[in-house]
Formats: structure tokens, C-alpha cells, sequence
């Protein structure tokens, strides 16, 4: 520029050997460099230096026809090994950057937000589109250029953290939005956003953010969000008070002469925050809390947007499981999601119901999420549980939400870091207090950890139950397929007489504790408005036991429940005896969701002495 005018610099070769030495001002530039930036590296023609001794000849000539009388002009000097261009710095925008750059940053390491946001917004004004932009749709690309794209995007960082200490969110959510759009890679920049938004009571959005990262790493390379971006997700996740917003400067009031002072009410008020006051808690006020920390991955290489919709079906189904045990989903964002399980009464008091149902929660998560899936849907599931103590507040109601203890939430992300695929791993308290009803393995490894295999079965029970987990497990899986399909299914158990089919229906029907039940026999009819009106709140499982002696009315009634032209989740599990098919050959066949259980013998232990209850949880222990 000349007086604000432009100057035709010339031709493409020209503007680009100045361009070149522009960013490399007051330094020697090599010959061999400037061909390669001019031509690159296999496509220098024969006469490329005599073209560029032109350029550099047309630039000197430029320079002395334009310099001015009080200003030094550039000098654009011969090396020993090529060209050096000295400019007096003043009179460059890209050094005048660099050096109020500096000292925004100083000024914002020096804990002063306000003067640093001012400083930091007049060096982006000195911006004007992006640099050498007309030498960038020509093809031209250096290294330079990308060094100095990548200080303005630091930068804009700056002042982003320093308006975010100020208290002024809400005036950069839009920069900040745009910048992540365009690089959705800097993690700093999503670090703000996320910041931004959570300050904007936009919480779910913030969590949005983290996912949407994440998942962009994971395609692209493979690699998982730094610490600092874990971090603040744990922040969000449990309400950390540290990432509040801090209070914006106040407006100094100017008093006006022109009028009586404004009426108290006229003024402006201050805009109201929801602010959770808690009062110090004495010793005694503890509440035990179990978190359950659950992560599923879906495989690297599939589309985002299948990722995406995969991880919205585990997010509800989470969420349906968590809340159907009493439990309160307290954050999910991408493949993790936080459960929180707390008392419901004054009689959860000691922990054992609590921990109960979170791992309960855990493993109906793993039936739903790792059954019946097509090939390559599944995802690595690992589930972590953790049970602890926290502060609660005197006379606070039983339903009030309660914070994550830091520590908590520290043990459940180790668990789950030397968890495998389909493992419900859980702390030492945790399997303490559930062990008279849950079935433990302990694994080796780096760290050794209790591993949830089951239900732990009744130590009074007939020896038979002690080998029919498998079976029980198969009709729990059927169970959660009604659940969710709202179809009805059979499933007829057959066997000898003596091997155990009424016993397994027992055993069922008392492990079906989430779902309506009902025996088929001659004392309680069984009609279609009646299963409609016990399946209308949750699923129905309907009994039927020695279905070989049920006469045809009763084969009717189940092939009509089997019918039903209004979806409905229905179970029904009957036992029978091969004779069935002697006198009704093929029943059954014609039903599309029907499956067949054959029981076999089974070797039993010889028997042992009844325990003593002491003993129980030792005991179920050792079964694991």
C-alpha cells in the first residue's frame, strides 16, 4: 500500500517470491527455497532461476519507485546463498501480531482477563481474511503459511479463555461454535466450547461436543481425548462447582443529569442463578452411593452416523434400566454413561439394597445391550460398579439428587480401564455387600478385580437349581426380548418325569421379580382381556405346568394368547413330558416364535451338611 492506495506487484512469480520473503523477513532465504516454494520440487523448469533473478529485479524496482521520503524502505538484499528482504517491523501487520500477541498472553498469565481480552481483540482485528489468500488459491502452500494460520487460531484461544474468564460465555458461543466447526480437531477450542455452553445452562449440547470429538479421533486416528477434555467431561457429569461461571465485571454507572434517580424497581436487577447452598455436614450425615460406570464401543471403520444412531439406542436403553431400578442416569456423552444409585428410603440406610440394584442394573444392561444382535452390531461392553460414602445434607428428603464423590467416580474409571469385553467388574465394598445374593469370580491380571457371573443361588434349595443356571439364564434372556419386542413368545420345557421342570418354572417364576406372573391351571381362567390387563403396565409371564395333561380347551387358550392380533409382551414358559406329542402331534410347529428346552439329567454333588447362615456369604463365594 502507498497512501492507502495499492500496488500492482506484478505477475504470480513475483507476488509469490514476495510473499515468501515477507515471511521470512529480515532473514536469508535460500535460492533452492525459493524455487521449491515457487515450483515445488519436481516441476522446476530449465529456466527457473533466470525467472526468479526477474521477479527479484521487478521487486527492487517496485521499492524504489514507491519508498517515501519519512519511512525506510524495504531492502531486498543479495546473499551469499540467496535473498534476504529487510523491512522495518513496524510496517508489517504479521510482526505487529506476534508481539501483541505476547503481551495478551502475559497480561492473561498475569490474572488479568479483562486488559488481556482487549489486548487480544485488537491484535485479530489486524486480520483482514486469511493470510496471502490470493497466493493460496494459486496452489501455493508453505509451511510458513500453516505456522502462521495455527498462531492466529492460538490466539483466538487466547481470547476466548480470557472473555471465558471474564464471565462473557454467552458473547463468544457463537465464535466458538464456528471456530469448532471449521477445526473440530483443536481440542482447546472444543475445551471452550464445551465450557461456554455448560455456563449457558446447555448441558446436553456441552456433552454433545465431547462426543462428537471423540468420535472424530477415534475414526481419524484412532487416539482418545486428552486429559484436559476428560477432565472437564467428569466436571459436567457431576455438576463440579469449579467450572461455574465466574461473575462478569460490573458496568460502572454513569449518573445522569437530565432526570430524578431511577425508582429502586426501575433498576436493573441481577440475574438470577440456581445456587445449591449446603450447609457443613456433621460427621454422622454420610449417605452410601453406588455408581455404575458404563462404556460400550462400537467398532472403528463403520460410518459416524451408524455409530451415532448405535450409541442413541444404548443411551435409552441405559437410561430404562437405570430408572426401572431406582437408579438416576447423572450424565451420558458418547460410548460412557454414568449411573448413580442412591437411597430411595430411610431403610436403604446401610447399602446392601443400594448396591443391589445398581449391579442388578448392570447385568440386566448386559443381557439387553449384548443379546440377540446382528452380526457386527455388538458392541464391548464394560461395566464398572463402585459403592462409597458421601456427604448428605440434614433432613434431606430420600429423592433429592446427591453429588458424585471425586473418589467415587476415580475408582469406577480404574475398574473399568482392566475390564473385558461383556465384564461387570465391581469394588471391594460393592462385593461385600452383595455377596449373600450375587455370584463372584475373581481375575488375576494387573490388578487383581471381582467379576459379576450371576445370581447367587438359594443354599437351601434342591440340588437340582444348583445345575440349571444355564436354563434359567436362557428364559431370563426370552424374558428381556419380550420386553423389548412386545411379542409373544413360548418356550416349552420337556422331560422326563423327575428331572425338574416344575422346579425350574419355580425358579423362574421367583426370579421374574420385574414382570407380572400368573399360573394357567383349572382353578384361574385365563382369557385374552385378562393377560391384556396384566401385561398393560410390564410383561406378563404365563406358567403352565404338565401341559401333557391339559385338555384341548387349555391347548387352545395358549395358541389364542400366542395370536393376539395387539402387540403385547407375553412369555409363556410350560412344561410337558414327551407324551404331549403322542396325543397332539406337531403342536406348536405352526407358532413363528416358539423354542423348544430339553432337560437332561443331572449329576448331582453328594450332600453336605446345612450351613450355617454366617456362613452363607462364604459360601456363595466359594460357589463363584
Amino acid at each position: 500500500m502507498d497512501d492507502e492506495k495499492p500496488i500492482a506487484i506484478g505477475g504470480d512469480r513475483r507476488r509469490a517470491t514476495l510473499g515468501l520473503l515477507l515471511l521470512n523477513a529480515n532473514r536469508e532465504v535460500a535460492t533452492s527455497k525459493l524455487l521449491e516454494g515457487l515450483w515445488g520440487t519436481e516441476e522446476t523448469p530449465p529456466t527457473a532461476r533466470k525467472i526468479l533473478q526477474n521477479a527479484v529485479r521487478g521487486l527492487r524496482v517496485m521499492f524504489a519507485e514507491h519508498a517515501r521520503g519519512d519511512a525506510r524502505p524495504p531492502a531486498l538484499l543479495t546473499c551469499s546463498h540467496g535473498y534476504q528482504l529487510q523491512v522495518d517491523p513496524e510496517h508489517v501487520d504479521m510482526f505487529r501480531f506476534h508481539r501483541q500477541a505476547q503481551a495478551g498472553r502475559a497480561q492473561l498469565a498475569a490474572g488479568r482477563p479483562a486488559a488481556a481480552a482487549d489486548t487480544l481483540r485488537e491484535v485479530l482485528a489486524l486480520w483482514r481474511g486469511r493470510a496471502l489468500a490470493d497466493l493460496v488459491e494459486t496452489g501455493h502452500s508453505w509451511a510458513e503459511l500453516t505456522a502462521l494460520q495455527n498462531a492466529r487460531l492460538d490466539v483466538m484461544e487466547d481470547y476466548y479463555e480470557a472473555e471465558l474468564a471474564n464471565g462473557h460465555h454467552q458473547a463468544v458461543l457463537g465464535e466458538l461454535e464456528a471456530m469448532v466447526e471449521a477445526e473440530p480437531l483443536r481440542e482447546r477450542a472444543c475445551h471452550q466450547l464445551m465450557l461456554a455452553l455448560y455456563r449457558s445452562g446447555r448441558q446436553a449440547d456441552s456433552l454433545a461436543v465431547y462426543r462428537l470429538v471423540r468420535l472424530r479421533l477415534a475414526e481419524e486416528f484412532g487416539l482418545e481425548p486428552g486429559r484436559e477434555l476428560r477432565l472437564l467431561q467428569h466436571a459436567i457429569l457431576v455438576h463440579d462447582p469449579s467450572i461455574a461461571a465466574p461473575a462478569a465485571p460490573a458496568r460502572p454507572v454513569v449518573p445522569s443529569r437530565l432526570g430524578p434517580e431511577p425508582e429502586p424497581e426501575q433498576r436493573e436487577r441481577p440475574v438470577r442463578r440456581m445456587v445449591q447452598w449446603v450447609a457443613p455436614p456433621n460427621a454422622d450425615d454420610r449417605s452410601t452411593v453406588s455408581a455404575v460406570l458404563i462404556r460400550a464401543d462400537f467398532g472403528a471403520g463403520r460410518r459416524l452416523t451408524d455409530v451415532g444412531a448405535a450409541l442413541e439406542r444404548t443411551a435409552t436403553t441405559v437410561r430404562e434400566e437405570v430408572e426401572r431400578l431406582g437408579g438416576v442416569v447423572a450424565g451420558s456423552t458418547g460410548s460412557v454413561a454414568l449411573a448413580v444409585f442412591r437411597p430411595t428410603s430411610p431403610q436403604e440406610g446401610g447399602g446392601e439394597q443400594i448396591a443391589e440394584r445398581a449391579v442388578h442394573a448392570a447385568m440386566s444392561l448386559r443381557r439387553r445391550i449384548c443379546f440377540d444382535v446382528p452380526d457386527g452390531e455388538r458392541p464391548v461392553l464394560r461395566v464398572a460398579v463402585s459403592t462409597g460414602e458421601i456427604p448428605s445434607r440434614p433432613g434431606a428428603v430420600f429423592l433429592e439428587p446427591l453429588p458424585v464423590n471425586g473418589a467415587l467416580l476415580a475408582d469406577c474409571e480404574s475398574l473399568l480401564r482392566f475390564a473385558e469385553d461383556s465384564e461387570i467388574v465391581v469394588c471391594g465394598r460393592t462385593r461385600a455387600l452383595t455377596g449373600s445374593t450375587i455370584r463372584y469370580g475373581r481375575e488375576g491380571g494387573l490388578r487383581p478385580r471381582w467379576t459379576v457371573e450371576g445370581r447367587c443361588r438359594d443354599t437351601f434349595a434342591p440340588p437340582e437349581f444348583f445345575d440349571r443356571e444355564p436354563e434359567l439364564d436362557v428364559l431370563s434372556s426370552l424374558l428381556e426380548r419380550v420386553r423389548r419386542r412386545a411379542r409373544p413368545h413360548l418356550v416349552l420345557v420337556l422331560g422326563a418325569p423327575g428331572i425338574g421342570k416344575s422346579r425350574l418354572l419355580t425358579a423362574f417364576e421367583s426370579r421374574a421379580e420385574d414382570a407380572a406372573t400368573v399360573r394357567l391351571n383349572s382353578g384361574v381362567p385365563v382369557t385374552t382381556p385378562h393377560v391384556a390387563k396384566l401385561a398393560e403396565h410390564r410383561p406378563l409371564v404365563v406358567f403352565v405346568d404338565d401341559l401333557h395333561l391339559a385338555d384341548n380347551a387349555a391347548l387352545r387358550t395358549i395358541e389364542e394368547l400366542l395370536e393376539l392380533p395387539e402387540p403385547m409382551p407375553l412369555l409363556v414358559v410350560a412344561a410337558a413330558r414327551p407324551e404331549l406329542f403322542r396325543r397332539r402331534p406337531g403342536w406348536g410347529d405352526g407358532q413363528r416364535h416358539a423354542s423348544w428346552m430339553t432337560l437332561e439329567p443331572v449329576t448331582l454333588d453328594p450332600p453336605v451338611e446345612a450351613p450355617r447362615e454366617h456362613d452363607l456369604p462364604r459360601l456363595c463365594h466359594a460357589a463363584g
